[in-house]
């Protein structure tokens, strides 16, 4: 699983050429694990009216969200560093993955690059068939998931891929706003730093 990660980012970020500004380009960051102030830094530049639940996945979490997967393809979807899941009550509706998006010419990822976003709930990017994935086993991860509302939207980022999971989050923003959903749905921005930093770690 871990070569799966690494491919991704080698080739999210150093695959346009060898230059030492690549990285740059792609807002990619150094970064030493969780630090909550550069969370704070990042989630003050979102949109004002965007009401989100921050959360922190550790390695084992992590890991845990991985194994929910009923086979290799499904786990290593889950093990991707950004994701988006849409769930509908409990039933996984919508689902989009950072490898599942074409890279765009301002060194980013068009996350709405099949117009899946532009209803509600966005049009899956992953199929679904043999997902058994639940809300309610993300809530055994994450109990502080509360799942009051219809919909809960769940994001994973980090700052390790800064510029492409601002794209990310405010695709996931745009779309809630378009259709009146910010005060509708129950949205928690999960933070991968921990597990980004001791894989790249890893590897040195």
């Amino acid at each position: 699983m871990k070569k799966h990660i690494l491919l991704l980012i080698l080739t999210l970020v150093f695959l346009t050429s060898c230059n030492t500004l690549a990285p740059m380009i792609f807002g990619f960051r150094e970064i030493n694990g969780y630090n909550a102030e550069q969370c704070e830094k990042f989630y003050r530049k979102l949109p004002k009216d965007f009401v989100f639940t921050p959360l922190v996945c550790n390695e084992e979490q992590f890991r845990q969200v991985s194994n929910l997967g009923a086979d290799s393809m499904q786990m290593k979807n889950l093990y991707q560093p950004l994701k988006i899941m849409y769930f509908h009550g409990d039933e996984l509706v919508s689902f989009h993955i950072n490898c599942y998006c074409p890279p765009t010419l301002g060194f980013n990822l068009n996350w709405n690059f099949n117009h899946q976003f532009d209803e509600f709930p966005p049009r899956t990017s992953v199929p679904l068939d043999g997902y058994g994935l639940k809300r309610s086993d993300m809530q055994a991860v994450f109990p502080e998931i509360a799942g009051e509302k219809g919909y809960t939207v769940l994001v994973f980022w980090t700052n390790m891929l800064h510029k492409i999971s601002k794209s990310e989050i405010k695709t996931v923003y745009k779309n809630l706003k378009k259709f009146g959903q910010l005060d509708e749905v129950d949205v928690y921005l999960i933070n991968n730093d921990i597990t980004m930093t001791k894989l790249l770690n890893e590897t040195e």
